[in-house]
């Protein structure tokens, strides 16, 4: 394997890492325009459980429970407040006040066309202060549902853009993206999608994905991989600290076991070439097991890994070791 494509791995799982965590202070982003939504209409739906709020056309929904990772990760919430910041390219004030005061923000978006913006973001805490400017968004009158103040944007939106925002008392308020307003209005009129991803309620972070087949002009570069990834069908994550480490549990289900044993070689081989590649550390502590159709990863990675992988700076095994 080259070392071009043993790196591939390890910056494929810090983008991911850092896309989770650095969506939560995504701001407004330039793009083209997209009409302002049409004023609702008034319901009568109260929803307590925040994962209810995420419509079932976003296929990754991810949870980060920020009261326990700046008590956990002590510095280390420096360096990764730092990445976050250089990879969001920018910050939304009232997106960024939100999270100061949350204690878990959720995360909603299509995976497959992340970049592109459309997005729901939950914020639960103390953020009864957390209010919109006036000359920028509008109260909506009569209000969606009952107990939910909501405000959209004024005028043209770009699509990464907060078109609407909710807030439910003084504990959760939600930032919509123009094409998922409608959708998430259903969603509060109606009552929560049967098929919406949900992730675990544990750990500093979760993560709860449907898998889709990979954009056809990827399926076309990369017809093995498009193979198996389209076989399968959900996979689900934790992160939790186990002394100074960080351990990330993953159960992949695939629709058949054969389409699960494929996913397990494949697995293997980009540990196995990550071991033999300059970010060896990165990989020493992975066990990859399938059970039937779900096959289970358990990743450890070190207080100093975890850094060097939010910084950008994974080092060959000996230099890191040297630095300690």
């Amino acid at each position: 394997m080259s070392s071009n494509s043993a790196s591939a791995p390890a910056e494929v799982f810090r983008r991911a890492f850092v896309l989770g965590l650095g969506a939560l202070v995504f701001a407004a982003a330039c793009g083209g325009e997209v009409p302002a939504p049409k004023t609702p209409s008034r319901g009568k739906r109260d929803i307590l459980d925040p994962a209810e709020l995420f419509p079932d056309d976003l296929d990754l929904v991810l949870r980060v429970d920020l009261g326990r990772m700046r008590a956990q990760l002590g510095p280390l919430a420096d360096a990764l407040s730092a990445r976050v910041e250089e990879e969001s390219g920018g910050e939304e004030a009232l997106v960024s006040q939100a999270i100061t005061r949350a204690k878990v923000v959720w995360i909603g978006l299509r995976a497959a066309d992340a970049e592109v913006g459309d997005r729901v973001l939950v914020v639960e805490g103390d953020v009864e202060d957390v209010r919109p400017d006036p000359r920028l968004f509008r109260l909506v009158d009569p209000p969606i549902a009952d107990d939910v103040r909501t405000w959209e944007r004024n005028g043209p939106l770009g699509r990464a853009t907060t078109a609407r925002i909710h807030a439910f008392a003084d504990r959760m308020i939600v930032f919509v993206t123009p094409i998922e307003v409608d959708s998430v209005e259903r969603v509060l009129l109606k009552g929560p999608d049967n098929r919406r991803r949900d992730p675990a309620a544990e750990g500093l972070v979760s993560a709860d994905l449907r898998a889709r087949r990979l954009p056809p002009s990827l399926e076309r570069r990369f017809p093995s991989i498009a193979s198996i990834i389209g076989g399968l069908e959900r996979a689900r994550a934790s992160a939790v600290m186990v002394g100074d480490a960080l351990r990330v549990d993953a159960e992949i289900t695939a629709g058949t076991g054969q389409a699960a044993g494929k996913a397990e070689n494949l697995l293997r081989a980009l540990r196995e070439g990550g071991q033999g590649s300059r970010y060896a550390v990165l990989f020493e502590d992975i066990r990859i097991e399938r059970v039937d159709r779900a096959v289970r990863v358990r990743w450890d990675l070190s207080s100093e890994v975890l850094r060097a992988l939010l910084e950008g700076k994974l080092a060959a095994p000996e230099r890191m070791q040297g630095e300690r």
